[in-house]
């Protein structure tokens, strides 16, 4: 069996030099991995010690142990929290298991309780944490569906928040949106939320990890579509590499249903992991003869990534046939099949874009043409 590591949260010295001394003599089954003298203290090492056990004083400065508990219990729930108190009273105990506290030991303990009361614990909790691992295990992972073109201005930003939106209401989809367009992404302003976390804190505060800290930097726009957002400068970006972008996705694909990514507009490495990744991606051109060429070279460019035509689909936006290109000139232009055509619809979109409300989500615009679309396109990529 792996050692229990244990966080001991104190504030007298002395206490917790006696607990260490009654642990150290079970060194085969504990390892005390940190000590702290108030709440605020634990919060801050819990990422970093990753204890399985904290025992908690019940009376510490800054924040106290039941503020510290119920912090834990929702920052943290996989850590289990015993409380340390003088007083033995039920109510005390009561308001130590309200705040989240699994267990409680009274002051002044000896050896045989302590010890006791740390396996029972860590044994009892871990068999629930160990069962729904397994759940979690065998549950199917998320598809993840991402939004890509080579041109900017196309609309791919405004096409997956919609899709997404259209995901977790239409079809009750549990859906997470990412916004990996890391230079410039747009989702936090069609969302009308610019003072959000995103993607450069949880990575700059060392978050990325797991998920019980990921979804700390969620954006929660409806029961189920939760969003994370772009970082807000673009230098930001140069601190987000591979590795934690391949973090965040692990982390959170085994939690919802569909995943949409919408990405930047080139193959970089960041890029190419997601497009790898992807079980879809929806390639995203408009009608206009630039946008065509662009797309039509991208295509060839994901061909000689081995990308097959089911995984690649051809999205055309704004489709209109006022321009002087018709749609069987642009079927002509590919041989990928369209996917799905939306038409274009200037003032819904830009009254959307620019009042940061989804038309998929107004009740004005909700059976519109544009909106339609949409969700037909969703029904077929779920089905």
């Amino acid at each position: 069996m792996d050692k229990i590591k244990i966080l001991i949260a104190d504030d007298i010295e002395e206490t917790r030099n006696v607990i260490k001394k009654i642990l150290n003599l079970e060194k085969k089954l504990f390892e005390v991995v940190g000590e702290a003298s108030n709440g605020e203290e634990v919060i801050r090492l819990i990422p970093k010690v990753n204890p399985d056990i904290i025992l908690m004083d019940i009376n510490m400065p800054i924040l106290n142990g039941l503020e510290a508990t119920e912090k834990i219990t929702n920052e943290f729930p996989y850590v289990n929290v015993i409380i340390m108190s003088v007083q033995g009273e039920t109510e005390y105990l009561k308001k130590a298991m309200f705040y989240g506290a699994k267990e409680y030991i009274i002051k002044p303990f000896n050896y045989d309780a302590l010890i006791s009361t740390i396996t029972a614990t860590y044994k009892k909790y871990r068999e629930r944490q160990v069962s729904l691992l397994i759940k979690q295990e065998e549950r199917s992972k998320a598809k993840i569906i991402s939004y890509f073109s080579s041109k900017g201005g196309v609309g791919k930003s405004v096409l997956a928040l919609n899709s997404a939106i259209t995901l977790s209401k239409e079809d009750s989809k549990k859906t997470l949106l990412l916004d990996m367009d890391l230079l410039f992404g747009d989702i936090s302003m069609l969302v009308n939320q610019y003072n959000q976390k995103t993607i450069f804190n949880a990575v700059d505060d060392g978050q990325v990890d797991s998920y019980e800290n990921m979804k700390n930097y969620l954006y929660k726009y409806n029961e189920n579509l939760d969003i994370l957002f772009a970082p807000l400068n673009p230098e930001a970006s140069e601190y987000i590499n591979r590795d934690s972008v391949e973090k965040i996705i692990k982390n959170f694909e085994n939690y919802y249903d569909v995943i949409i990514i919408d990405t930047g507009i080139n193959f970089d490495n960041n890029n190419l992991y997601i497009l790898d990744y992807s079980e879809v991606i929806l390639f995203v051109s408009t009608m206009e003869i630039v946008s065509l060429k662009n797309t039509k070279l991208g295509l060839q460019v994901m061909e000689s990534l081995g990308y097959d035509k089911s995984k690649v689909k051809l999205v055309i936006n704004k489709f209109t046939q006022n321009y002087g290109i018709s749609k069987s000139e642009v079927k002509d232009v590919f041989t990928n099949k369209i996917f799905a055509m939306i038409p274009e619809d200037q003032k819904i979109v830009s009254i959307s874009v620019n009042s940061g409300q989804p038309f998929c989500d107004n009740h004005r615009y909700y059976k519109s043409k544009v909106a339609k679309a949409i969700k037909s396109m969703c029904k077929k990529l779920v089905e």
